[in-house]
């Protein structure tokens, strides 16, 4: 059987910054990382990624999205949210278009590519469902833009308006390596055994939330919006950031050594929108020991 090997790469606003300077070190001791990779799965800000590198951008162009001055210009102005959207999406539309064109669809990518999202009008059914953006065979989606399909992942509800009736697809799956491997079997029966998958999961940084308060008499308005807590979006914050230890157990007892994940200590909380710490999260990639990481690549994941 075939060797069929994924990267993938987790949701979470500005902490891309940290996934996207990880993966850009990796690539530097191990430049042929990306040509012998046959899809790039991401969520969100891991989308962006994803679907940059499927493109055919370099890792250091792809690095170089997630800089300051850009993070600023996606996560301003601030807006009130109880009312509106935090922030409008335009800046980050523009963004996408820096670097990928415009007209550029699915079928105009490089790579395989798994992008999970959520449709809350239906599409195939009449009600909600969650959707996976692929390009594994010329029906279904191949044919969408590019930049939709961005904006549709990365659609985090109260942070960004709705894109097409997509919201971000971390509701189903934040960090979506465990799903790209399974719809991979699922798209081509027969062909893979979970023993034929080499998979690297990059996340956007680990720090273990807490609500310390009794939460036994909270209402729709605690859960949906604490503004002087540590956690602001209670129920935003927990579907959006964790299910990642989850499908990290599926993917470890499910495939062994042939799966490794690299996701860093945070010394802090870092919100999605926090462009000011995107400095910070590039410094915490640039320190982290990449050592395991490259074993795995050189010994594994390429082999």
């Amino acid at each position: 059987m075939p060797i069929f090997r994924i990267i993938s790469f987790d949701g979470g606003g500005v902490r891309g910054a940290l996934s996207s300077s990880l993966f850009n070190r990796l690539i530097l001791d191990n430049p042929s990382l990306i040509k012998y990779t046959n899809l790039f799965a991401g969520t969100s800000t891991g989308a962006l990624i994803s679907l940059s590198l499927a493109y055919g951008l370099t890792a250091d162009k792809v690095d170089a999205l997630y800089s300051f001055i850009n993070m600023k210009k996606v996560f301003t102005p601030k807006r009130f949210n109880i009312f509106h959207p935090k922030y409008k999406n335009k800046a980050l539309r523009d963004l996408i278009s820096t670097s990928i064109s415009p007209d550029a669809t699915l079928n105009d990518l490089n790579k395989f590519i798994f992008i999970p999202s959520f449709n809350l009008k239906g599409i195939t059914k009449k009600h909600w469902q969650g959707v996976f953006f692929t390009n594994f065979n010329k029906t279904s989606n191949h044919s969408d833009k590019i930049v939709d399909v961005a904006l549709a992942t990365s659609a985090a509800p109260t942070y960004f308006p709705s894109y097409n009736n997509f919201i971000d697809g971390g509701v189903i799956t934040n960090s979506p390596a465990m799903a790209s491997v399974v719809t991979v079997m699922h798209k081509f029966p027969g062909k893979y055994r979970l023993q034929d998958f080499r998979v690297l999961s990059i996340g956007c940084g680990d720090y273990q939330k807490r609500i310390a308060t009794n939460t036994s008499k909270w209402g729709i308005l605690q859960w949906s919006i604490r503004p002087f807590s540590s956690v602001n979006l209670p129920i935003i914050s927990i579907l959006l950031n964790d299910t990642s230890s989850l499908e990290d157990l599926y993917c470890r007892e499910l495939l062994g050594n042939a799966y490794l994940r690299i996701n860093p200590k945070l010394s802090e909380d870092i919100e999605l929108d926090d462009y000011k710490k995107v400095t910070l999260l590039k410094d915490t990639a640039n320190k982290y020991d990449l050592t395991n990481a490259n074993l795995f690549i050189s010994q594994i994941f390429l082999k």
